[in-house]
């Protein structure tokens, strides 16, 4: 019998050397840890996209609070048809990932504030009512308001120089930290899969040993003791070593 074809030979992150001394079923239970917080986070990514398709409405909630009209909330929502002529409900959610219940069903809204975004207006009867800003000139003009244009010039003024101090001059971490963070999760995966194809490898190769082993001891079993294990039906002392 010729010598078994090692797993570990044709693995190019055999000769790396973690964790040697680990037994093979902590070496299984490694693996099969490291699987389920992968195949998990990618659950998790998933059901996110596929959550965000879904409730593409984003819905600000407005109300009186103390005098003064106050955006409480902001909800998502999405498209849920019913009946056989083609009518539509919004279902009304949380703006967290995970939606466990409808906060409120909506006719389909027909005033957008910005794509996807639709205002509402709750009521004193808690009815949530659909709007959108009016004009401000068309109001001022009605109301008589004249701005004093030095005013307006000043404001602008300090409003730019709010924005060089604020956001022109970012600081490296504003700048490039999604980036360095994007990378840190990258490798944290490919080291992962790494760790996971190298304690594969040496699985498989352990339980090709245990196999080659079995086979030679079945074999040397046949050898000697074959007689008594097949031949029963001879009987007598037929297949038995005499003493030399």
């Amino acid at each position: 019998m010729g010598d078994p074809v090692s797993f570990a030979s044709v693995n190019p992150l055999a000769s790396v050397n973690l964790g040697g001394s680990m037994t093979t079923f902590a070496s299984i239970g490694l693996v099969l840890a490291i699987a389920v917080v992968i195949l998990a986070l990618a659950g998790a990514l998933i059901y996110w996209r596929v959550v965000k398709k879904q409730y593409w409405i984003k819905i600000h909630v407005f109300k009186l609070i103390g005098n003064v009209p106050t955006r409480f909330a902001i909800y998502t929502a999405r498209e849920v048809p019913f009946g056989m002529a083609g009518d539509k409900l919004w279902k009304v959610a949380s703006a967290r990932m995970i939606k466990l219940k409808a906060v409120k069903w909506l006719p389909v809204g027909k005033i957008q504030t910005a794509p996807r975004e639709f205002w509402y207006y709750m009521r004193e009867d808690g009815e949530w009512v659909n709007f959108q800003i009016g004009d401000l000139n068309k109001i001022s003009k009605e109301m008589g308001i004249r701005f004093v244009q030095e005013d307006m010039r000043l404001q602008r003024l300090a409003t730019e120089r709010l924005l060089e101090q604020r956001l022109m001059n970012k600081t490296f971490w504003e700048k490039w930290g999604t980036t360095i963070m994007m990378i840190i999760v990258f490798l944290v995966v490919a080291i992962c899969m790494v760790i996971i194809f190298y304690q594969f490898s040496k699985v498989i190769d352990k339980m090709g040993y245990i196999v080659d082993t079995q086979d030679a001891t079945t074999r040397i079993i046949i050898k000697y003791c074959g007689g008594n294990i097949f031949n029963e039906t001879s009987g007598g002392t037929q297949g038995l070593i005499p003493i030399s």
